[in-house]
């Protein structure tokens, strides 16, 4: 596709339509040029014979105009004023030759000169439009009857004058009316372009959001469902071993796995529920940090308590989304690194967004040290994409408190 090049005529396509119309007008006057030269002219003396040629000159330039329309040659604003300039040409040494004002042929230079307006660039139209509405005035008195001049034929020349100056500006207005309608064609389509190319970004952007989070799983059911569930395995070979042993550190290990079994349940789930009720407008923030509570309160058996404050409000889905995430992972590490025994959850609806604070009297942790087991960068970044901030305090053995607020 990219070795073709542009078809030349769609360069210029603008002009090929208005020529096309002129070319079927001028055969229909050329038509009736030929039928009042051949069947109402008795004499057929010199002047006869150079109207035929004349006529015939155009029917070359329009036939000849015809065929690049057909054979999709390109036509440009110079065919289109050459078209123009010969037939007020014709007209005017027309007119010269024979009667000067009462010369049927000057109806002629109506259609001429609109086409000339319809054609041709506003500066070619008003050059030379002046010269044949001037070389017009010029031969009524200068190739005139022998009659004498009267306020009749001034009346026929104002007339005409005044029609052939409406033609123009008919043609002109009309021009402009037509290129102001394609620059708001162009415009519309360059604009419905620019939707496109925003959607195909918006998109690109959601499909590249879509690759980086299931990576992102994959990366965590890698480093913790995947380890969990290994490390269940190990476990249970070396219950069966010390089983058969009849070993006394067998119930220690069992307890050990209940623990380890609940963690890898929470990390299954965790995956297990989305967001699908909230977008479908089926449920609340409200109820889906509920659902969490209670859903990690039945799994992990730590004692969790949700209070809430405000008046419910519509929370936008990226918005929810983060929430939603956050409060998983919270409650996770709550179970999982801080080894809580109560886990306190308040969720306000502010004016200027909904709040969350997520608190346990786990074994707590040194905030200030970077830790990779806490998820800590996920939860902070997710809150800042939305435009929320995230906050988070700990000491060793005084639990943590985790705080988020997102804007509606």
């Amino acid at each position: 596709m990219q070795g073709q090049a542009t078809p030349q005529f769609a360069i210029f396509d603008d002009y090929r339509a208005t020529v096309g119309v002129a070319v079927l007008i001028r055969w229909v006057l050329l038509a009736v040029w030929f039928f009042i030269l051949h069947y109402r002219v008795v004499e057929h003396d010199q002047t006869w014979v150079i109207f035929n040629i004349m006529a015939g000159g155009l029917g070359a330039l329009n036939g000849y105009m015809s065929w690049r329309l057909l054979a999709r040659r390109p036509v440009t604003q110079f065919h289109a004023l050459m078209m123009s300039v010969a037939d007020l040409t014709v007209i005017t040494t027309s007119l010269f030759l024979t009667k000067g004002l009462q010369n049927p042929h000057f109806v002629f230079y109506y259609p001429a000169l609109l086409g000339l307006s319809l054609m041709s660039p506003r500066r070619a139209t008003i050059v030379v439009g002046s010269l044949a509405i001037a070389l017009y005035i010029l031969m009524a008195f200068t190739v005139s009857p022998t009659l004498k001049w009267e306020l009749m034929q001034e009346k026929w020349l104002v007339t005409r004058v005044f029609t052939m100056m409406g033609m123009v500006v008919v043609g002109m207005l009309i021009t402009d009316w037509e290129r102001a309608r394609r620059r708001e064609a162009v415009a519309a389509e360059r604009h419905r372009s620019e939707e496109n190319l925003e959607l195909q970004r918006r998109a690109q952007q959601a499909e590249l959001a879509a690759v980086e989070e299931r990576s992102r799983i994959s990366r965590e059911i890698h480093d913790g469902i995947a380890q969990s569930i290994y490390m269940l395995s190990l476990n249970l070979e070396t219950c069966a071993d010390l089983a058969q042993q009849q070993s006394q550190g067998l119930e220690k290990r069992l307890k050990s796995l209940v623990d380890l079994s609940k963690e890898t349940l929470l990390e299954v789930r965790h995956y297990i529920f989305d967001l699908k009720p909230y977008l479908a407008g089926e449920k609340g923030v409200t109820s889906l940090v509920e659902n969490q509570v209670r859903e990690f309160r039945m799994v992990s058996g730590v004692p969790t308590t949700l209070e809430t404050r405000g008046e419910e409000r519509q929370v936008s889905v990226p918005a929810a989304t983060c929430l939603y995430r956050v409060t998983q992972e919270v409650l996770a590490n709550a179970f999982k690194h801080a080894k809580a025994s109560e886990v306190k959850v308040h969720l306000e609806f502010a004016p200027e967004g909904v709040k969350l604070t997520v608190e346990d009297n786990g074994q707590g942790f040194d905030a200030t040290k970077s830790s990779s087991g806490y998820g800590l960068p996920n939860m902070r970044q997710r809150a800042e994409e939305v435009g929320g901030t995230f906050s988070l305090s700990s000491s060793p053995g005084k639990g943590t408190k985790m705080a988020i607020a997102l804007p509606y």
